[in-house]
């Protein structure tokens, strides 16, 4: 997927599905426009400022791509494909809790 190298990408979302990736700086640049005109250009893309839905954190976006691919994130902060188990707590060091037994 997407690596965040040297600057901060932001994601602009178009409602025709399309994203479009920019550096966080230039987004600042464009705030202004977005307010004022009708087209702007990105990245030699004109882009229809009404059919923005949203401006978003590159890795929101990954994450919705990895969720609607069927993986999961497990409560370590890695991400499982669909159908597998969580094995982090035995990777980590981590020692797994026990289930408890009833008390009656």
């Amino acid at each position: 997927m997407l690596k965040e190298i040297s600057k901060n990408l932001m994601c602009i979302s178009v409602r025709n599905g399309i994203n479009v990736y920019i550096e966080k700086d230039l987004l600042e640049t464009l705030k202004p426009a977005l307010e004022s005109k009708r087209f702007i250009e990105v990245n030699d893309q004109i882009i229809n400022t009404a059919d923005i839905m949203g401006i978003f954190k590159a890795s929101e976006i990954e994450d919705i791509l990895k969720r609607k691919n069927g993986e999961w994130k497990c409560k370590f902060g890695t991400w499982h494909e669909r159908g597998t188990t969580c094995g982090c707590w035995n990777v980590l060091g981590i020692i797994k809790e026990q289930p408890r037994s009833k008390k009656y």
